[in-house]
């Protein structure tokens, strides 16, 4: 009996999407397939795309230099904190120095990474697949401060370990991301973290045992350009470019769809292989992809007093939206356990942070921070640096002489784009318009890393 009545219903459905729906909204669904297929490929791909794009500006010099440029395999760094000037990616830090290497192990082969005598300065090699995926990161806890070697290899490698590798550390994609950190306490510190910035190093495995100097770098005319945009569908070749060198097998399931718009197969992507209607329906995914990345990372992670808290860095497993919206806003992200990165565009009555206000920030005396913490101004369209007329672009606690603290230990930050009058106002200068703050908690607190712990507010005046 119920099959009889239940037959009926089944069909009549099915003629309502067969017939009804379809007059009512007469679409192309060549070019409606593309454009929804363009956009998880766009989204899925932002993670190789952003390391792709920082690897292709970073390594176009013949020689390393002090801005933290290098030819491919070799390594790059900065002899300065950045600033405005620094537009490599958004969000770049005002905390440390950097180091740099974009590597490809199917050229290098096994890499050693020499981790220098640090003593009790703040350091992290953080080591990121083209996934933008976190594969290690060294640190005081797991190197010491006495230094050591460690051997970078392809996933599944199959070699012997020399006796002096302290540790093997794989990764699933072939092209890796070394950024390293070095914490500089004030411009009096910079000779001292230059020195210890200088004895990191990295080379292959057939050169150890062989003697190793400092990168000789040269002089930079600049710091590293602003990355390259593509245009129209390049934007699908340069992703389809990253899937097929650095395929993930257990992302097959997602990837392979993409063969119906010519991304991830055996032979790369070519607009001229595609449709009219594909085409179309791409370059209408490009728009939709970018603004959906956009409207995603303005609201991005939990929030905490008006701060939000990006939990996910470096380890998005297949949360692919949120790694591209920290991507696009924050690339080379730490995992949370080694630094957090709170940041808001709004104030406590989620308004909008403009230069034409004042606003007051209190960071408490203790600060969920056991390295240190800073808060640093962008501009809140681009998140670059702004320059400011005392070349200070962020507060920190790493930099004591800079700072006035309350007697009972706290720290209040006057934000604003005109001097503050109050003695005790440690002044982190605004834009006259729009900006975005940025905080930074170096190996943050347990509490905070459960949520437990209250940010201060920003208030306006």
């Amino acid at each position: 009996m119920k099959k009889r009545i239940l037959y009926p219903l089944i069909c009549s459905a099915m003629s309502v999407f067969s017939t009804s729906a379809v007059t009512a909204n007469t679409i192309d669904p060549e070019e409606e397939l593309a454009y929804n297929l363009g956009i998880q490929a766009f989204i899925y791909g932002a993670g190789p795309l952003t390391t792709s794009q920082v690897r292709k500006t970073s390594t176009t010099t013949s020689v390393p230099l002090n801005n933290g440029m290098a030819p491919m395999n070799q390594m790059g760094k900065t002899l300065k904190l950045s600033g405005p000037e620094t537009r490599i990616v958004p969000t770049v830090n005002n905390d440390t120095l950097y180091s740099q290497s974009h590597i490809n192990l199917n050229e290098t082969g096994p890499l050693v990474i020499e981790v220098p005598v640090t003593d009790n300065r703040y350091f992290i090699v953080q080591l990121l697949d083209n996934y933008t995926e976190s594969v290690e990161n060294l640190i005081t806890e797991n190197v010491g401060t006495q230094g050591g070697k460690f051997l970078l290899v392809n996933k599944g490698w199959q070699g012997d370990v020399p006796e002096d590798i302290d540790r093997v550390i794989e990764s699933r994609t072939p092209f890796v991301w070394y950024i390293q950190r070095v914490g500089v306490a004030g411009e009096r510190d910079l000779k001292a973290a230059n020195k210890v910035n200088a004895g990191f190093i990295n080379y292959p495995l057939t050169q150890l045992g062989q003697p190793q100097e400092p990168v000789q770098l040269s002089q930079a005319t600049g710091g590293i350009p602003p990355m390259t945009r593509p245009e129209g569908l390049d934007w699908y070749k340069l992703i389809d470019q990253e899937l097929r060198n650095n395929p993930i097998s257990s992302d097959s399931p997602i990837v392979d769809q993409f063969k119906y718009i010519n991304i991830g197969q055996a032979q790369p992507f070519d607009e001229e292989n595609l449709s009219e209607a594909q085409k179309r329906g791409l370059m209408r995914a490009l728009s939709s992809a970018q603004q959906i990345i956009s409207y995603a990372g303005r609201d991005l992670g939990v929030k905490n007093n008006g701060w939000s808290m990006m939990y996910e860095g470096g380890v998005y497993e297949t949360d692919y939206l949120s790694r591209a919206s920290i991507n696009f806003r924050a690339a080379g992200l730490n995992t949370k356990e080694r630094a957090l990165y709170p940041n808001r565009y709004t104030d406590s009555n989620e308004q909008q942070l403009d230069g034409k206000y004042e606003y007051r920030m209190t960071m408490p005396a203790d600060a969920p921070a056991k390295a240190f913490w800073s808060v640093t101004m962008y501009d809140a369209k681009d998140l670059y640096m702004i320059e400011n007329p005392i070349d200070r672009y962020s507060i920190s606690s790493n930099r004591p002489d800079e700072l006035v603290y309350n007697r009972n230990g706290t720290l209040t930050l006057c934000i604003q784009h005109k001097q503050p009058t109050e003695a005790n106002c440690n002044w982190l200068p605004a834009p006259k318009d729009d900006f975005y703050l940025h905080m930074r908690l170096y190996e943050p607190s347990e509490a905070v890393l459960k949520n437990q712990y209250q940010l201060p507010e920003v208030f306006k005046k």
